[in-house]
């Protein structure tokens, strides 16, 4: 019944385990509670210890060399578990923390941590305990595996009972329910969950996330899990919750009710020091050895089409699909620009301009001489025709909505582009901030009309409007260009997430005949964009066109 939470800092103050830096500043935070010195909350250690005893008493591992034996919980998910139940309210003890978003490395035990905490919280009584994900192949992992520990325990199994799609508590007045659920709105509408866990977080979109958390307004003491490693999904949930969590923990944000543990490296560029890898893995040594992560490192790197995977799902890294060309971490910069500060300065722009099921987007590049850094605005236009068919995609339509929302993409034209609405964009940027526009780089296809309006307000065909071949020997270089500046952080895009996003779908062609590279959308889905790259990347073949007249030499 020890406070595990300062046992665990305990350690890594000692040097006996190394604890991530947000994971430390989080428990860091909790202290004054532990302490006696909070006004509202304070440490029960009689609840904290209950989940935590439950899961060792009456709990069995179901794999592995492990089948069989009894759950014991490690340091760092004692102390998980006790910030959980353990931190409640004075005057009534409900549990300051509840919504809890945990990251960890693969392979660490998270869903044998939470099974037991399932099956204790369907032994209590009244409770609607739900699993949930995108397919109920996914949601019934935990499930199963508390299923399984049900089945490997006398002593449960005179509270709770095994059935096909649930486990019910069979003592009387129980009334608990604990079950799997897909993201079907027809079986999600008018749950009233008590408890609900998440997994893989990072495959979900904020749909799910949205009707079972609303389901618990009327619910007294909630409890809402989310557990995931890092994906290759951009602009979902996990994204959402991550960045909301980070937020919360560096004090740019205020919510109590919200415990993140970010499980990652400190270093992103640290993923091959064996010294860093139990910050992403907080197991590695018991649950994983050090041996099995370092044979699976070194088959990547003689396979470097699984380096990917690897460094997402072991050392939670930020990740892009399989067959895209950057990996995130090389595109991810949020560091933000004011568009004023370029009032009157010279810039260089691109544009792609689609018909109908695409992104059109305009690119503005400008050289930030004191940074010396490439600031990058970008806007996007969708015909309404196509924005009704993709805010009602499953997967993606929240985004699409939200992008709409905060301003990122504007509605233009019903079945497609209204290219006047791009005319009149670029005029209101030279008219607002003044900026010269020395160049402006563009795909010739479906661009007549646009070209022609600009060219009547001014901006010259043949002198400023300049048409970039859309082939490997026009974009190679600045594609090599631009590949270059972002990994090293110089072309700051304002942290639009559009932007972001397309970054993340270039996938790459190789000409064999000169072995120059040429960007294209990775994968076949239709819903992947690259469109604002295309436009930025339009804007570097006049970077490298006029670099020494635009950034100097």
């Amino acid at each position: 019944m020890g406070l595990w939470i300062e046992d665990y800092l305990n350690a890594g103050e000692r040097g006996k385990i190394n604890i991530p830096k947000r994971v430390r500043k989080q428990y860091l935070q909790l202290i004054p509670i532990l302490e006696g010195k909070d006004p509202r909350w304070y440490y029960n250690p009689k609840l904290a210890s209950k989940p935590i005893d439950f899961g060792e008493r009456f709990c069995r591992q179901s794999k592995d060399e492990w089948r069989g034996q009894p759950i014991q919980y490690l340091l760092w998910q004692k102390a998980a578990l006790s910030a959980i139940y353990g931190i409640v309210e004075r005057e009534s003890d409900v549990r300051k923390h509840q919504r809890v978003f945990t990251l960890v490395g693969k392979k660490n035990g998270k869903t044998t941590m939470v099974a037991p905490v399932a099956l204790y919280e369907t032994a209590r009584k009244g409770n609607e305990v739900y699993s949930a994900a995108n397919a109920l192949q996914q949601s019934r992992i935990i499930w199963q595996e508390a299923a399984n520990m049900l089945d490997q325990s006398p002593q449960l199994q005179t509270m709770l009972k095994r059935r096909q799609y649930d486990i019910k508590n069979i003592r009387k007045n129980g009334f608990s329910v604990f079950m799997p659920l897909a993201n079907t709105p027809n079986l999600l509408d008018g749950k009233l969950p008590k408890v609900v866990i998440l997994d893989e977080v990072h495959e979900l979109y904020q749909d799910l996330y949205d009707i079972l958390y609303n389901g618990q307004i009327s619910v007294r003491d909630p409890l809402f899990l989310m557990l995931t490693t890092k994906g290759y999904l951009r602009e979902g949930l996990f994204d959402t919750e991550y960045k909301n969590s980070c937020d919360i923990i560096d004090g740019i944000i205020q919510d109590e009710r919200k415990l993140s543990l970010l499980y990652e490296l400190d270093n992103p560029n640290d993923w091959l020091n064996e010294d860093t890898w139990q910050q992403a893995n907080p197991s590695i040594g018991t649950i994983m050895t050090y041996e099995a992560l370092r044979n699976t490192v070194r088959t990547a790197l003689d396979k470097p089409q699984s380096l990917n995977a690897v460094k997402v799902k072991h050392f939670n890294l930020g990740g892009v699909s399989g067959d895209a060309y950057f990996e995130y971490d090389t595109i991810n910069n949020e560091r933000t620009f004011d568009l004023k500060r370029f009032r009157g300065y010279d810039a260089i722009g691109g544009f792609d301009l689609s018909l109908t099921n695409d992104l059109t987007s305009f690119t503005t590049v400008f050289w930030d001489e004191r940074q010396g850094e490439y600031c990058v605005d970008t806007m996007f236009w969708i015909s309404s025709s196509f924005y009704s068919k993709v805010s009602q995609d499953v997967r993606m339509g929240n985004v699409w909505r939200a992008w709409v929302e905060q301003g990122y993409i504007r509605v233009a034209g019903v079945n497609s582009i209204d290219h006047k609405e791009i005319v009149k964009y670029v005029c209101s940027m030279v008219n607002k901030y003044h900026i010269r526009y020395r160049w402006i780089y563009y795909d010739a296809y479906a661009a007549r009309y646009l070209v022609t309006d600009l060219h009547n307000e001014g901006f010259k065909e043949g002198e400023c409007l300049i048409r970039a071949q859309q082939g490997s020997k026009t974009l190679s270089v600045p594609f090599q260009r631009l590949d270059a500046e972002l990994r090293q952080k110089k072309v700051n895009y304002n942290n639009n997430p559009v932007m972001k996003w397309c970054l993340t779908n270039v996938a790459v062609e190789e000409d064999t005949r000169n072995k120059n590279l040429l960007p294209c959308k990775a994968g076949h889905n239709n819903m992947r964009k690259i469109d604002g790259f295309a436009t930025l990347l339009n804007a570097f073949v006049g970077v490298t066109d006029h670099y020494n007249e635009f950034v100097g030499g």
